[in-house]
């Protein structure tokens, strides 16, 4: 049976964890080992049975603890070529053990124990960023965070999947009232930035989105009210959803796995 659930969401750490009881796999990997525990325990899913993690970007609130759960887990990293090939540096201070990482092409095919996955192209201002879509017996799921458009490819995607994880990051209203200057403000509202409640909710409209369940992710905490995000998404939606606060757990409780 698949388990999945949201270990953390937002600036200070990022982590998505999908399960079988034996296998285990991470979305981004934003905390220490130490808090990653803590959280995999509050899902009753042993840090032991984690046996890879899959990047989305090299931003360190998704990726500042891949490193040092490589390093003492002996896990595998699968990071897109091109973040490595064009942020060598960034790449380099994640510290990852050489044989432990497998770089990939997007909608390559990585199938560990019962899961496949691919990667697809995202637009973000951090070179090579991917979502990821995840595949398990008959079920799909999609992560599709930290950029700043949507494209036909993730709309045919997010019809296939059953399961959608997808970035509501701010208000537009309360970007451009907001404490951020003006640089940043137009660096996240850019195209190589990150997707607004109004774009995430046109997503779901066009992408004829039928699946079982919506996680809003990726919540900013100065630009985005998570009240706002949930009564505009009741006056246009009717799937299930549930609107991730930062630093916050989401997903199934322990008796159930």
């Amino acid at each position: 049976m698949l388990h999945y659930a949201v270990l953390g969401s937002g600036s200070s750490g990022n982590s998505y964890v999908f399960s079988d009881g034996t296998t285990s796999l991470l979305i981004d990997q934003g905390y220490s080992v130490v808090e990653l525990r803590r959280r995999l325990d509050r899902f009753g899913i042993d840090l032991a049975s984690v046996k890879a993690v899959f990047v989305t970007h090299l931003h360190p609130d998704h990726a500042k603890g891949v490193g040092t759960l490589c390093r003492k887990q002996n896990v595998a990293a699968y990071i897109s070529a091109r973040s490595v090939q064009e942020q060598p540096d960034q790449f380099a201070k994640l510290c990852i053990p050489e044989k432990q990482v497998a770089t990939v092409e997007p909608f390559e095919v990585v199938s560990i124990g019962p899961f496949s996955l691919f990667c697809f192209a995202t637009s973000h201002d951090s070179a090579g960023s991917v979502g990821w879509f995840i595949t398990y017996e008959d079920q799909s799921l999609m992560v599709l965070t930290d950029t700043g458009l949507t494209t036909d490819e993730h709309m045919s995607l997010a019809k296939e999947a059953g399961i959608l994880f997808l970035e509501a990051n701010y208000d537009r209203r309360m970007l451009q009232t907001g404490p951020y200057p003006l640089y940043l403000k137009r660096r996240i509202d850019g195209s190589y930035g990150h997707l607004s409640n109004e774009q995430a909710l046109y997503f779901l409209q066009e992408s004829g989105f039928a699946g079982k369940h919506i996680y809003f992710i990726h919540l900013s905490d100065v630009n985005n009210d998570p009240a706002l995000l949930e009564k505009a998404a009741r006056q246009c939606i009717q799937t299930p959803f549930t609107v991730c606060h930062k630093n916050q757990w989401y997903g199934p409780q322990p008796e159930a796995l």
